[in-house]
């Protein structure tokens, strides 16, 4: 485990997350497109869409991530709400959890939170090449 991934496994453990094998519908695999960050991108229950449910019982005080319309799916209910990912970039890997949607991105692409972006790319980058997959 390299320690960017150690660190996220970590920071995701103190926010009393578990790293469950939940995929959602995701599956084993391994999805390619951009990550962006959004300066302000703060977890609050009423501006994500995703709802506090079994498996997003608590929000993350921060490494978390908005998926693309297409993978989220319509409607503010999904089954991937929750889901923990692993996402490679150019400075390596870090885990993020699903909290919300990305309206406008392509498949695979994501939103990462400020603080999850500095994890595996250069803020200055704005937008970087990724790959990601569901978190084991």
């Amino acid at each position: 485990m390299s320690a960017a991934t150690a660190v996220g496994a970590v920071a995701l453990a103190a926010a009393g997350l578990v790293a469950p094998p939940y995929a959602g519908n995701l599956g084993t695999a391994t999805y390619q497109g951009k990550a962006t960050f959004t300066e302000d991108y703060k977890p609050d229950w009423d501006k994500v869409a995703c709802p506090k449910s079994e498996n997003l019982k608590t929000l993350p005080k921060e490494f978390i991530a908005g998926l693309n319309r297409e993978q989220f799916g319509k409607g503010d209910k999904s089954p991937n709400c929750g889901v923990i990912v692993e996402v490679t970039g150019p400075k390596g890997k870090f885990k993020v959890q699903i909290v919300d949607v990305a309206e406008g991105p392509k498949k695979g692409d994501l939103n990462l939170d400020k603080a999850a972006f500095a994890k595996i790319a250069d803020v200055n980058d704005g937008i970087v090449k990724i790959s990601w997959a569901v978190a084991k």
